[in-house]
């Protein structure tokens, strides 16, 4: 079957224009410009799992903001892409189970990993922000030896945070456990 084909019969059944759907197999962006290819042509077999996208919301305008939408807006980035690298790459989804398995334990739910993904970000922020305001306080007195004391300490473990997460990402298997008797 054509992909075109794919996607007039998603139109059909949704109301999303062709133009609006980006359509996704094993993680990866199927292209839209052509659709003379056929799903075979493209490496998509019988019972294979496909995700479509709809990253233009004017399209379904009746509707207003959806939930995915409001939760784009708030970080800036798209939930929902996201999720779709994470299922389609079995490095990344490691990854997120590794690091953040309360996120990864949601991936199979849209909605959820949305709002999962949206919260950690605010939370994020949040953190950010009280630092922020924390090392603002700080330098309000800069002849205070105990502000002077408290930034250099706040440096210092944002500093082995930092090289703590560097750690993680470039040399996972240096991450073990070495027990003596």
């Amino acid at each position: 079957m054509p992909l075109s084909t794919l996607r007039e019969s998603i139109q059909a059944e949704t109301g999303i224009l062709p133009t609006s759907q980006h359509l996704y197999h094993n993680g990866n962006l199927l292209p839209s410009d052509d659709g003379s290819k056929t799903m075979t042509d493209l490496g998509i077999a019988d019972n294979d799992m496909m995700a479509v996208h709809v990253r233009d919301m004017r399209v379904r305008g009746s509707q207003g903001r959806t939930a995915q939408a409001t939760a784009s807006s708030a970080t800036g980035q798209d939930p929902e892409l996201i999720r779709l690298q994470i299922l389609g790459d079995p490095r990344l989804r490691a990854q997120a189970q590794q690091q953040q398995p309360q996120l990864a334990a949601v991936l199979e739910d849209p909605q959820r990993f949305a709002q999962m993904f949206n919260e950690n970000y605010l939370r994020e922020q949040r953190e950010r922000a009280e630092r922020q305001r924390e090392i603002q306080r700080l330098n309000d007195d800069p002849f205070d030896e105990a502000s002077q004391a408290r930034i250099a300490e706040m440096i210092r473990q944002e500093r082995v945070m930092e090289n703590l997460q560097n750690a993680m990402e470039h040399n996972p298997e240096g991450r073990s456990i070495v027990l003596r008797d």
